[in-house]
């Protein structure tokens, strides 16, 4: 029998063998760069279908579909900064207080040079789709609480995440920073959106010369916008002291409660009909809806319908199980 040996030139031989040793720390890489070597679950890597865009997903080992779990929703700052350091801050807190963290590839992060604001804010609102698609595709596998939903941004992320977060407070329970980058200029689009009942948490150093203005200047956008602002100077500012921020996110979920109006047309022919709701984090036993000129409703879901087109303020008082009374404001401009 008779074999036939392929030869190679030394050219082409060259090239395989530079080729296979590209292909060796790719998949070298590859293999690790989802693996931390703290928790028992591997990072896990997922396309969200609607935009293609890229995130990573920690979900603890003891994970239970048959129960609902918290979800944070981390935004990475830019380079050397990325979603897997990001996401790698928070798996062990996640495994050992029981909630999921997701990490989506962002585009608006403030770079050396920060762009102008009409650009930059066009890279937000892409971030912000990107954001609601991962939340969407995570529900779609996983059983993820509605009222304990978070969103975190560290640095340049800070942008995307109080961008999304302002403006869907009936998403994300919360949002936390942590040493912000910040000019008002890029968050012009999120003032109509601002709901005071939303806590927004910030840690971020004064004594730092290159990012402290930058938290300064936030704190004093936020409170002059009504934001529901507290703030933390005490702890590190570093993107991995992430225990302040759990422990702020179980306060929330402990001491105050998720309430959200919702007010929808009924569907007839007068638009000034619509019909009022609760999303709430507990279920009350008493309702009292205040609708204006002292009309009032006592049920859960009550039908309005307003004398004329304008401002109207809404309001509802609901008490709870342990006769704890929340109170909730909307105004509305009809039609």
């Amino acid at each position: 029998m008779t074999m036939t040996r392929l030869v190679l030139g030394p050219h082409r031989l060259f090239r395989l063998c530079i080729i296979a040793c590209i292909a060796t720390v790719a998949a070298s890489a590859g293999c690790s760069q989802y693996i931390d070597p703290n928790v028992p679950e591997p990072i896990r890597p997922f396309v969200e279908p609607e935009l293609g865009r890229e995130y990573l997903l920690y979900r603890p080992s003891h994970y239970d579909r048959e129960h609902s779990w918290p979800l944070i929703v981390v935004c990475h700052s830019s380079f050397p900064d990325s979603p897997n350091k990001q996401l790698r801050a928070w798996t062990e807190f996640a495994e050992s207080h029981g909630f999921l963290v997701a990490a989506p590839e962002l585009k608006g992060i403030k770079k050396s040079f920060p762009p102008k604001a009409a650009e930059q804010i066009a890279l937000q609102r892409e971030d912000e789709a990107c954001i609601l698609a991962t939340l969407q595709h995570v529900r779609a596998g996983h059983n993820i609480s509605h009222d304990r939903v978070f969103l975190h941004g560290w640095a340049g992320g800070a942008y995307a995440a109080l961008h999304t977060g302002l403006r869907h407070a009936n998403l994300f329970r919360a949002v936390s920073l942590i040493q912000p980058r910040f000019k008002s200029g890029y968050l012009v689009d999120v003032d109509n959106a601002i709901d005071p009942y939303q806590p927004v948490y910030v840690n971020c150093s004064a004594a730092d010369a290159f990012t402290g203005k930058h938290g300064r200047h936030f704190v004093e956008w936020a409170k002059s916008h009504g934001i529901n602002l507290r703030e933390d100077s005490v702890g590190s500012t570093r993107s991995t002291d992430t225990a302040r921020v759990v422990n702020f996110y179980e306060h929330v979920i402990r001491k105050e409660p998720w309430i959200r109006i919702r007010a929808l047309p009924t569907g007839g022919e007068n638009p000034l009909e619509l019909q009022f709701g609760l999303r709430c984090s507990y279920t009350p036993t008493q309702y009292l809806w205040e609708f204006g000129e002292g009309k009032e409703s006592p049920v859960a879901q009550p039908i309005h319908v307003f004398d004329r087109p304008g401002t109207h303020r809404v309001a509802v008082t609901v008490k709870g199980p342990d006769n704890r009374e929340d109170h909730r404001e909307l105004t509305l401009q009809l039609p």
